[in-house]
């Protein structure tokens, strides 16, 4: 057979922009010899250029771009380096293997489907999918999704991907993190090994056996394993932090096998995601796992001041593991990070947003803003402020508030007892019992409309005889919550009110129906933090409801504005930047997190977390923290700590604010002046 040789041409002006466009630093690791390499990326130096400019160099020097491999963590990253590289090598751009290691993993995977039991048009499953296949496992394993004790097909789908992307057992993972579930232990094993049976069965993968199946098929089969070893000349792998051990052994057993080029980029500092199953010590490690490897430090940072720079430098040199930093600025002097004690969560978020529009007044787009927090429920308050001043936002850490499921619940419980008749909110009241369907829902709020007064109506005997009998233990005790609510004297105290929700049978129902249902009643809690602002149900439930927020819509009817503030999570944040960030809630116990501090190591990933943080700011950062707490909005306040992430670092990097309270004496005088102009004009009409 005759061979054809197709020749590659490098680009022409490749040298001369390696020389222009990057630094020295960047250049020699762009440049770095064959052999395993690891570039440590500091926030804002550059990361994803010195990675392009990686796969360029090495296409340039006849690499076929086919036999390299960039493994990504987001779609998102794999696009903007291919559009990259094809400005530097044109067409050659797309025959690089770029993806996310799932998307590697499935492309490898139809090649071999048949040798792993599977056939070739292999489906992949979405979480829904999963969901619905874990309930199917579940009757097969003796852990009946019906039995209310039991743990949710959610929490055992969660305990086996954590398993799994982790290299632990099922039984280890289900005693080290869910320890509550560990007389289900044997029946959780039956239940995955169940579930293995029906994909397999099905023809089906789930994201991680793209993952799981990859790496049996290099462990079982040899002549794949030196395939791909070929297959693949040079291997990059980005954000090497966030790796876990199953992705790092798929990666390291392939260079292994090939020509022993492997690149990892990341920034040790950066390792935030262990909940997720991330391996810190994928990162920390890569020098004692590849004896002579090298080490190339990125530490210019083109993203933010010198003065933001100098903050995370002096936050993240206190953690005592991890590479040293030297972390420097390259552009002009800004202003000092403002640290600003407020007095309570409200005064915080009437001084973030205070300055949110101040800083649009300015000229800086509200896109170019984000306020970050440790614990998604920290924005609650913010969020209900927000709504007030009609000031959009978008949030990253997850749906808005109001939006949220949990929330809706609780709402419905005020929007009766505010307005009786409100069918909408009573049959998704009646909808939480178990039993009852919407059938059912629709004939018991019919016996509530029928006489004068629903609230007589739901606890009377007429009424519990339409409730199935299973369900009227429940129902009784969904009544009798009703009644404590009203109790509360809601119209006057709504944030007791919602106490009373609390205190009720609801969290036991959140348990049961949601995922993750701490965090919820935490939700809920904030809730009520909110809540005890207003000194009227109505005033606050009409608030919600005028803002549009419940619908995902604006009040005034038009289109979602695109200038919209964001509202984040860190670790939504990370990889993102904004010209002005504010971070909120910095008190201890908050942030650092509770409990993330108790574990082993937690106080060093917290303080990364917080590291994360500030570095996401380019011109002006303020960090705040409220002096009093309260929980649940109608309890005792009590004073809180600052964040150890603030006092532990030299205040002459940063600049204390102190607050001063205007009154607008002219308003008030105003505004009583029209109280009385009321009044007299009451009294002629009288």
């Amino acid at each position: 057979m005759r061979k054809i040789t197709l020749k590659h041409t490098p680009p022409p002006g490749l040298a001369r922009q390696l020389a222009d466009d990057l630094n020295p630093s960047q250049r020699e690791a762009a440049t770095a010899a064959d052999g395993y390499n690891l570039i440590l990326a500091g926030p804002g130096s550059g990361k994803t250029r010195v990675i392009t400019y990686r796969v360029a160099w090495l296409i340039g020097r006849r690499v076929p771009s086919e036999s390299i491999l960039l493994a990504t963590f987001t779609r998102r990253a794999a696009r903007e380096m291919v559009g990259r590289l094809g400005g530097l090598v044109g067409n050659e751009a797309g025959r690089v293997w770029a993806g996310t290691f799932h998307h590697v993993g499935n492309r490898l995977l139809r090649r071999a489907a048949r040798e792993l039991g599977f056939q070739a048009n292999f489906t992949i499953l979405d979480g829904e999918d999963q969901t619905d296949l874990i309930r199917l496992a579940m009757d097969d394993g003796g852990l009946a999704s019906k039995n209310k004790l039991a743990p949710k097909p959610s929490q055992v789908q969660h305990l086996i991907s954590f398993a799994v992307n982790t290299r632990k057992t099922l039984e280890d993972v289900v005693a080290e993190t869910a320890g509550d579930m560990i007389e289900w232990t044997d029946e959780i094993r039956r239940v995955a090994d169940a579930y293995a049976a029906r994909k397999l069965a099905s023809n089906c993968m789930d994201y991680d056996d793209l993952l799981v199946l990859w790496l049996k098929l290099l462990d079982e089969h040899p002549a794949r394993l030196a395939e791909q070893g070929k297959m693949f000349r040079h291997i990059l792998v980005d954000e090497m932090q966030d790796t876990n051990a199953l992705q790092i052994e798929v990666v390291e057993k392939i260079a292994a096998a090939g020509e022993g080029n492997l690149t990892a980029v990341g920034d040790d500092a950066q390792s935030i995601y262990r909940f997720r199953g991330a391996d810190y010590d994928n990162i920390l490690k890569f020098p004692e796992r590849h004896a002579g490897s090298r080490i190339f430090r990125l530490d210019v940072n083109y993203r933010s001041t010198p003065q933001i720079v100098a903050l995370t430098q002096a936050s993240i040199a206190r953690n005592q593991s991890g590479f040293p930093k030297e972390l420097v600025s390259a552009r002009p002097d800004g202003l000092k990070p403002v640290v600003v004690a407020v007095a309570d969560v409200y005064e915080e978020a009437a001084l973030v947003c205070q300055q949110i529009l101040e800083t649009r007044d300015r000229g800086i787009p509200l896109a170019e803003m984000a306020v970050l927090y440790r614990n998604h429920y920290d924005s609650v308050v913010l969020q209900g402020e927000l709504l007030a001043r009609n000031i959009p936002y978008n949030v990253r850490s997850g749906i808005r508030f109001f939006e949220q499921a949990h929330v809706k619940d609780v709402l419905a419980f005020l929007r009766v007892v505010l307005n009786p008749r409100d069918e909408a909110s009573w049959r998704r009241l009646l909808l939480l019992l178990p039993g009852i369907g919407p059938a059912k829902a629709g004939a018991v709020y019919q016996r509530l409309a029928a006489g004068g007064d629903p609230f007589s109506a739901v606890a009377a005997a007429e009424t519990m005889a339409t409730v199935p009998p299973k369900s009227r233990g429940l129902f009784a005790a969904f009544v009798n919550d009703l009644n404590l609510i009203r109790a509360t004297d809601p119209e006057n105290r709504p944030a007791a009110a919602i106490q009373a929700v609390l205190a009720g049978g609801y969290p036991a129902t959140v348990r049961q129906r949601y995922d993750k249902p701490d965090n919820r009643i935490k939700d809920v809690e904030q809730f009520a933090v909110l809540a005890a602002k207003y000194e009227s149900l109505e005033r606050l439930v009409a608030d919600l409801m005028l803002a549009g927020d419940l619908y995902g819509v604006e009040s005034s009817g038009g289109e979602e504005p695109q200038d919209l503030l964001v509202l984040s999570s860190v670790h939504q944040a990370k990889g993102l930047e904004w010209s002005h960030v504010f971070v909120i809630r910095l008190v201890d116990d908050g942030f650092p997190n509770r409990r993330a501090v108790d574990e082993p190591g937690g106080e060093e990933e917290e303080r990364r977390i917080f590291y994360v943080a500030v570095s996401r700011a380019k011109n002006e950062l303020m960090l705040s923290y409220p002096s009093t707490v309260s929980r649940g909005g109608y309890g005792p306040t009590t004073f809180s700590t600052p964040s150890r992430f603030i006092t532990e670092v030299d205040p002459e990097l940063y600049e204390r604010a102190e607050l001063e309270h205007e009154f607008d004496v002219l308003d008030v005088e105003r505004e009583l002046r029209k109280s009385l102009e009321g009044q007299a004009d009451g009294k002629k009409a009288t």
